[in-house]
């Protein structure tokens, strides 16, 4: 069976949802926020307070409209970033996933590593944007620019640690290198076994991407991959030095 059919499936799944979604209401009471209008935000000493009332009203009153939503466009991001991913490595069939390989070099596994890390930067962007235009935070909150900033401040000064630790893990090996080489750890215990934790907690992203958070599957996705890869690599690297 060719390999695009699972892409394929994800995104009309998602695209159901999606059109499923957009048919029921947000809110059961679609004035539920006008209890807020008359507060006097000049005699109130408590934002928490009034914050959490908010989202507990907001609760009381959401239908799975946007839960559907986010699941569909899960879906349709997990096809689209598994359609890309088959077609970097060529894979054309379910066959060839138990041969999957990593990027072809050094160069290539940094440049997707640097591309990779910093596409989480407008993913979030993007779903800031998103959530607050659909209304899921109160007017009063502070302004979706803090987190905007602090991430691209992250991603920013992160770079250089990630291709630091591409380097480290790919010295002394050759690409490209199958996905799934064994032995599981090999001779670098203390890589190989930082990168396999790396890889759950990317697939624990991956995941509650798909569910709740769409704009991220795509770079959380090609992330497990670049792990996996590197985890690979450095499995291998010291019986390849003994060729």
């Amino acid at each position: 069976m060719h390999a695009s059919v699972a892409p394929l499936l994800l995104v009309a799944l998602g695209a159901l949802l999606v059109s499923f979604g957009e048919s029921v209401p947000a809110y059961t009471d679609p004035g539920w926020q006008r209890r807020f209008d008359d507060v006097d935000f000049a005699a109130v000493n408590d934002f928490d307070s009034l914050t959490s009332r908010w989202y507990a009203a907001k609760m009381e009153v959401e239908t799975p409209r946007n839960r559907l939503l986010d699941l569909g466009m899960g879906f349709i991001a997990f096809g689209v970033g598994l359609g890309l991913l088959f077609a970097l490595t060529h894979t054309s069939s379910f066959r060839d996933l138990g041969s999957l390989q990593s990027p072809a070099t050094k160069y290539g596994f940094l440049a997707l590593s640097a591309l990779v890390w910093l596409s989480f930067i407008p993913a979030e962007w993007y779903w800031l944007g998103y959530t607050l235009g659909r209304g899921d935070y109160p007017h009063w909150a502070d302004s979706i620019g803090i987190p905007m900033y602090a991430v691209q401040t992250f991603g920013q000064a992160g770079l250089p640690v990630v291709l630091f630790g591409a380097l480290v893990t790919l010295r002394g090996t050759t690409l490209p290198v199958k996905l799934w080489s064994r032995p599981i750890l090999g001779r670098s215990y203390f890589v190989n076994s930082v990168l396999i934790i790396a890889s759950i907690l990317a697939l624990r992203v991956l995941l509650s991407g798909v569910i709740s958070q769409p704009f991220l599957v795509p770079s959380a996705l090609f992330t497990l991959y670049l792990l996996l890869s590197g985890r690979a690599a450095a499995a291998v690297r010291r019986r390849r030095a003994l060729r």
